[in-house]
């Protein structure tokens, strides 16, 4: 038994702050679920009901996260979204990047997977990249292995989006990638601890904030293709 017999749409994020600057801009909002394994909140954008998902970081816990989500909702359609390192030097910290398919950074072609497409009409300002392959990498990237990654087609990489998408293609559900930049191809990284490093900390407030922006524009058109 599920519970919510009606197709939601789900924004998911993997930390807080990624999710908050979203919920912010959301009305009606209400919290139901708050588990070790996700939380979800549900609120009001264009009049239409949306789910935001919180899994926490890495891809165990986007398997947990979306495993629940799907098993006890009806999902029409997911969209993940968050912060994402640049694999191509022209991306900058705040640039929205929109792929059409994800794979993994410790794989090959073969673990490629197509994404579902986003509305182009987004009445938004700032800087947006249609196109080419997200990864997802098991921990952060340095310089060095992002500019190697950078070769596969790739344009970002984080640590959730083709987990949540193996897991939505299995229940049927419809899922997109909106991610934003918080880390260029050259930016060195704190990789034991990126939340001690004050810049990428600075970058990543910024970014989120954009996202949130981005996605709030874009559910405008979304709302009408919902499953």
């Amino acid at each position: 038994m599920t519970l919510c017999n009606e197709k939601v749409m789900v924004l998911a994020a993997a930390l807080p702050i990624e999710s908050h600057f979203l919920i912010k801009r959301l009305s009606k909002v209400e919290k139901i679920v708050s588990k070790d394994i996700c939380s979800i909140s549900a609120g009001y954008a264009y009049g239409r009901r949306i789910f935001v998902l919180t899994s926490g970081p890495g891809g165990l816990n986007a398997a947990l996260a979306h495993e629940f989500l799907h098993t006890n909702f009806e999902v029409g359609q997911v969209i993940t979204f968050g912060l994402a390192g640049s694999l191509n030097e022209d991306l900058s910290v705040g640039d929205i990047v929109i792929p059409t398919a994800v794979g993994l950074a410790e794989g090959g072609e073969d673990d490629d997977l197509p994404l579902d497409p986003i509305n182009r009409r987004v009445a938004y300002g700032g800087n947006v990249t249609f196109g080419g392959l997200a990864l997802q990498s098991s921990q952060p990237l340095g310089p060095e292995r992002k500019r190697a990654l950078g070769g596969r087609r790739a344009i970002c990489v984080d640590m959730e989006s083709h987990t949540a998408a193996t897991i939505a293609k299995k229940h049927g559900a419809c899922h997109s990638v909106v991610r934003v930049i918080s880390d260029e191809m050259d930016t060195p990284l704190n990789l034991t601890n990126p939340k001690a490093d004050t810049m990428f900390m600075a970058a990543a407030r910024v970014a989120v904030e954009r996202n949130a922006e981005f996605l709030y524009a874009m559910l405008a058109g979304e709302m009408n293709r919902a499953v």
